[in-house]
């Protein structure tokens, strides 16, 4: 009798002890459950990554110029993206307080924009000359107001010609530019006396120092459908200078620029990449 009671009390014991370890299996799946992130394949690549173009010419050797359709009969191409951010730019004061400058950090990178050159060859290929960071400005009004399609007109500054494609104008003490569009002789250098254009809005080239030491003026290829003229000149060290409507960048690339394209250069400004189809 007690034979039967102990094998009982060890089959009951071993039922209870298989009962414990599904619970406790159970209960573990369930933890699991609760700790373990699935995430969906929309999820995982909702955030955009910009087009390095750099590595895609070197991919395709420009074909995909030739497939967006953005060159049209151009033999030269500058396409400036500007999704470059800088939030951190401290304010440094101006003349003009509608016409900020700002100062942006040593260690960040300084420009809102990319900025870059590419050359067609004998063989029909796409090539990069050069990729920079640059600024653009919509001077007193928003940069969007800058994008579009242009063509070079003329050079100038305040250093010799540096043997430029398109007329080059060597600036003097008398040379102007105005910066309101609605006003007569805007969109050229305006030469006068001392006592300087009979505007409002205008500002002494020679005053702006280096940041006039190159530049260029670029007007739209089609009349209505971009901003009226705009000016690309020196950018100075981490200086955002908005007093002209346009294109700062690095003397050394304003001036292999000047040496490099002519009227029959394309010149695309925008947002994204997809935003100069159809430019």
């Amino acid at each position: 009798m007690q034979k039967h009671f102990y094998r009982a009390l060890a089959a009951l014991s071993i039922f209870m002890f298989a009962g414990f370890m599904d619970l406790t299996s159970i209960a573990a799946s369930k933890e699991t459950a609760v700790d373990t992130i699935t995430l969906e394949p929309d999820a995982a690549g909702n955030d955009e990554v910009q087009v390095d173009l750099t590595w895609k010419t070197r991919q395709d050797k420009g074909k995909w110029i030739e497939e967006m359709g953005i060159a049209q009969d151009a033999s030269s191409l500058v396409l400036v993206l500007n999704n470059l951010e800088n939030s951190a730019a401290e304010e440094i004061p101006t003349q003009n307080a509608e016409v900020p400058k700002t100062r942006i950090p040593r260690n960040q990178v300084v420009g809102n924009s990319r900025l870059t050159y590419f050359s067609k060859g004998a063989d029909e290929e796409w090539r990069e000359v050069f990729s920079i960071n640059c600024f653009i400005s919509g001077g007193a009004g928003e940069d969007k107001e800058v994008y579009g399609a242009y063509r070079l007109e003329s050079a100038f500054g305040m250093e010799d010609n540096p043997g430029s494609l398109v007329p080059y104008h060597h600036l003097t003490g008398k040379d102007y530019w105005i910066t309101d569009p609605e006003e007569s002789g805007f969109g050229s250098i305006y030469t006068v006396g001392r006592s300087g254009p009979r505007v409002e809005n205008s500002v002494k080239l020679e005053d702006m120092k280096a940041f006039s030491n190159y530049g260029m003026i670029i007007k739209p290829e089609t009349e209505g459908e971009a901003y009226p003229a705009l000016v690309i000149n020196c950018q100075q060290a981490d200086t955002n200078d908005r007093t002209l409507c346009g294109v700062q960048l690095s003397q050394t690339y304003v001036r292999m620029l000047i040496q490099s394209i002519d009227t029959n250069t394309r010149i695309l400004i925008g947002r994204e990449l997809e935003d100069l189809e159809g430019m």
